[in-house]
């Protein structure tokens, strides 16, 4: 069997939101998908995935190590983000491929599952605490039994600190009269928090509350920085999904700098490295939580990983839009805050070509946010 060619799917929604897929297609009739990653002009990610299918046309899809290897080091330079998320999506499709050649599961071929159902979390939101708490009481009667949100409302920046930290510990207080104290919830500051100090201000006023971990409470960057940090705070820290590669991620346990690593399989180098990454957190005694902001495809590809792999803790969860559904073949829902296990060779599901067919109206923007002073902000 060999890889004939490797195409990237753009589309947008009314919303102007875009879902960009691989597909990569075999001489043996049989073709896997994967998702990839916005990060930046989403008509960077067509001109990566045909960089590297010039280096993997031709090959045998079933050599995913060898293939993951041909692209990563035959870029030269390690590769960046919008390089890594082709990769990524790459790199799950050829695993797709590989389990439906084999007629297995794709959790099966990266050793079998070790649990029979898989731990979510859901994102909860709100711009007042009374919000925020009804969220979370919704989603607590839907059978989640862990949730997680921002720390701090969402104008913050427009607040003095004390105040902020006041209204973050009120925001949590509702949280936990709404859902009461045997539910996990943890927290993500989205690394707009530049100095460390204000990190440990805001994790000390929610320690009263038993907060589960705060996630990403610094710029990824430093990752010296965010092991100096893990030492002082309260709670666990749980970080990674902006880091690529085991090498980054590696830096990152080095450092001391994480309880919880959180690598985004759309983004680190796809199922491949995922696996890899896992090891060495599992070496060091961490535990692996996967980040998925992601459609239906990636959510997937999350599951089969999150199967089979020991140290895994909980998976990311959200509210998939319309037009993601309508994109796939296959959904698969948390059932009382749990995911079944993926059913199916490969990864179960495929691309709906009509549904994608939408023009692609432009990149995506996470949005500018300013302080005060009309300086740029972190987000």
């Amino acid at each position: 069997m060999k890889i004939t060619n490797i195409e990237c799917l753009i589309s947008s929604d009314a919303a102007g939101s875009n879902l960009v897929y691989v597909r990569t297609n075999t001489d043996a009739g049989v073709h896997g998908v994967g998702e990839v990653y916005h990060v930046g002009p989403d008509a960077a990610s067509p001109i990566w995935v045909e960089y590297f299918a010039e280096q993997l046309v031709g090959n045998d899809p079933t050599e995913i190590e060898r293939n993951w290897a041909l692209c990563y080091q035959g870029a030269r330079f390690p590769i960046g983000s919008s390089g890594l998320a082709a990769l990524s999506a790459i790199d799950q499709s050829l695993w797709d491929i590989t389990g439906k050649a084999l007629d297995k599961p794709v959790y099966e071929l990266l050793g079998g599952r070790v649990r029979d159902k898989i731990r979510a979390y859901f994102d909860i939101h709100g711009s007042t605490a009374s919000e925020l708490a009804e969220d979370a009481r919704k989603n607590v009667d839907r059978g989640f039994t862990a949730l997680k949100t921002s720390p701090l409302a969402p104008n913050w920046r427009d607040m003095r600190w004390n105040d902020a930290l006041i209204d973050a510990a009120a925001r949590f207080k509702a949280i936990r009269q709404a859902v009461g104290d045997d539910i996990d919830i943890g927290f993500d500051a989205h690394a707009a928090i530049y100095e460390p100090i204000r990190v440990l201000e805001l994790t000390d006023v929610l320690m009263e509350f038993n907060p589960w971990f705060m996630e990403e409470p610094l710029r990824m960057e430093n990752r010296h920085e965010m092991g100096v940090l893990r030492r002082k705070m309260r709670c666990a820290l749980a970080t990674g999904e902006c880091l690529y590669t085991k090498y980054e991620l590696w830096d990152l346990v080095r450092e001391g700098g994480v309880d919880i690593l959180q690598p985004e399989i759309c983004i680190v180098g796809g199922l491949t490295e995922m696996r890899k990454i896992a090891f060495i957190a599992e070496a060091h005694d961490l535990v692996v939580a996967p980040h998925n902001p992601m459609g239906p495809l990636a959510s997937t590809a999350n599951l089969h990983f999150d199967a089979a792999t020991s140290n895994f803790l909980v998976q990311e969860s959200r509210r998939l839009k319309p037009s993601e559904i309508a994109s796939v073949t296959r959904v698969i829902e948390p059932i009382d805050g749990y995911y079944p296990i993926p059913e199916g060779p490969g990864l179960g599901i495929d691309i709906v070509d009509e549904a994608m067919s939408r023009p692609y109206k432009g990149s995506w923007h996470r949005g500018d946010r300013v302080n005060p002073d009309n300086s740029i902000a972190y987000i």
